[in-house]
């Protein structure tokens, strides 16, 4: 359980204190996706950066299983927006990057975990190329990729698919929700696309404008429902997340 009680950030801009982020408080069980939607200067990626343990200075508390979030305690997960591939590193070597800061001994189960994801996402045969080699939608699987062989207790993924054109967005997207149906990862990520947070998120948070904090969470009933985009029930949450939004952002 991912626990956030009163978590606020601020920082000093000259003479003067900015008030970025919060009071959030927010609970995220194991295994759940939350998208977290809100307008641009809001604190989204503050807040992802507080979770990834980037940003240290705040107020409040966030807990991960009971204990105070640490990366040198917690397995945390981050895919940025540039999608965070080392180019001097090839394929193969950006996947296991996190097992290697971490020295975690690669044996026969966890080579079997590798292989199998990077099949699943069709990275395999790239394995000896370098980022500079890959496409857009290829190099967000090989950060796809490295996430989940690393087996994080949280992943955070700021915009993931934003970079991408329509086509590959959505073919990331369903690639993303099939491995995580194999392995439940819990997870939050940040998208300006009420789309993309339907289709991927099994819970959506609302944030207000700067300094944000939660107007609403949304359990979506839609979340894992095949054929998603035409579903009709899909146009009416669309909706109404819209409408809250407009209300949540003043506009």
């Amino acid at each position: 359980m991912l626990e956030i009680d009163e978590l606020s950030v601020s920082y000093r801009s000259g003479k003067k204190m900015i008030h970025a982020l919060g009071p959030i408080n927010l609970k995220v069980a194991p295994g759940d996706i939350y998208a977290l939607i809100g307008p641009s200067g809001c604190g989204k990626s503050t807040f992802l950066h507080v979770l990834s343990d980037i940003i240290k200075d705040y107020t409040g508390q966030v807990t991960l299983n009971g204990e105070s979030l640490n990366s040198k305690k917690h397995d945390i997960g981050f895919i940025p927006q540039n999608f965070g591939l080392l180019p001097w590193k090839n394929v193969q070597k950006n996947c296991l990057l996190s097992l290697r800061i971490k020295k975690q001994r690669i044996d026969a189960s966890l080579t079997e975990r590798i292989d199998y994801i990077m099949n699943k996402l069709n990275i395999h045969s790239l394995k000896d190329r370098y980022p500079r080699e890959l496409s857009g939608g290829q190099k967000q699987r090989v950060a796809i990729a490295r996430a989940f062989i690393m087996n994080p207790d949280l992943l955070l993924m700021d915009e993931p698919f934003s970079a991408l054109d329509a086509l590959t967005r959505e073919e990331a997207q369903e690639l993303f929700i099939d491995i995580w149906n194999q392995y439940r990862t819990t997870t939050i990520f940040v998208t300006h696309s009420i789309e993309e947070a339907i289709y991927m998120g099994k819970k959506i948070a609302i944030l207000s404008h700067c300094p944000g904090t939660v107007v609403e969470v949304i359990d979506n009933p839609l979340f894992n429902t095949e054929n998603l985009r035409e579903n009709e029930e899909y146009l009416k949450l669309s909706t109404h997340l819209r409408n809250v939004v407009k209300k949540g952002w003043q506009i």
